[in-house]
């Protein structure tokens, strides 16, 4: 029988139309999904993976040289790990990975996203740090419907203790501000374990003694957004 119809994806040979319409083969099945959220995520960091380690190839790397790669379902992984995690600057974490040369094996371990955290915010600047902290807790504030200048009252210590293992709560904050103090005092003796384990404590205690300045503008910045009137009547214009 003749065999006029064929899967440009895996060679493989029909007799009929109808029959090449139903065939799915992987690599057929994963361009069909090229357009999901996470085959556009694996897509972008392989791509940038790329570039990283061949910096001088002259030939763009393509959807199609995706699906055929044999890193295709790791990557895949990676991504739906990334949309899961939802991590602290997301771009620099991936090109950190890059950077530091790690497995791709290794890339989800949660060693990985750790030493990244830990490394993150102590690059990171005292005003940065209070920023990005005053978002999350909006954002909290947002998704629980509660009000976000309640975070540190409200907020469970359970949760609390995950935003600082994911780096969404600034070491700056969590041992500068008095208001940060009660979520601590709120947490059981093994959450306080697991906060001092993944912000390296000893090195932001010497951090913060040789910073004591921007201590001090820390914690009044907090307690002034804390205060809803004094937070509006800087925030809002007259």
């Amino acid at each position: 029988m003749v065999q006029d119809y064929q899967c440009k994806f895996c060679n493989a040979a029909f007799a009929r139309e109808r029959t090449l319409s139903s065939h799915m083969c992987e690599k057929k099945r994963r361009w069909m999904c090229k357009d999901d959220t996470d085959s556009r995520i694996a897509f972008a960091v392989w791509s940038d993976f790329i570039k990283y380690v061949s910096p001088s190839a002259k030939k763009t790397k393509t959807v199609d040289d995706f699906i055929g790669s044999r890193d295709y379902t790791s990557f895949v992984k990676f991504a739906n790990y990334l949309i899961e995690l939802r991590p602290l600057e997301s771009d620099k974490f991936i090109h950190w990975i890059f950077k530091m040369g790690i497995r791709l094996s290794d890339w989800q371990k949660p060693g990985t996203y750790q030493l990244y955290v830990q490394e993150a915010s102590k690059k990171e600047t005292a005003d940065r740090a209070l920023e990005r902290t005053i978002l999350t807790m909006q954002e909290w504030g947002d998704t629980t419907g509660n009000n976000w200048q309640d975070f540190f009252n409200k907020i469970s210590p359970a949760a609390g203790m995950n935003m600082v293992v994911l780096g969404k709560l600034s070491p700056w904050i969590i041992y500068s501000t008095e208001a940060a103090q009660k979520l601590l005092d709120r947490m059981e003796p093994g959450q306080i374990d697991t906060v001092a384990k993944h912000v390296d404590t000893k090195w932001w205690i010497k951090k913060l003694e040789k910073n004591p300045d921007e201590v001090t503008w820390i914690n009044t910045t907090m307690q002034q957004a804390l205060d809803t009137n004094r937070w509006n009547s800087v925030c809002l214009p007259s």
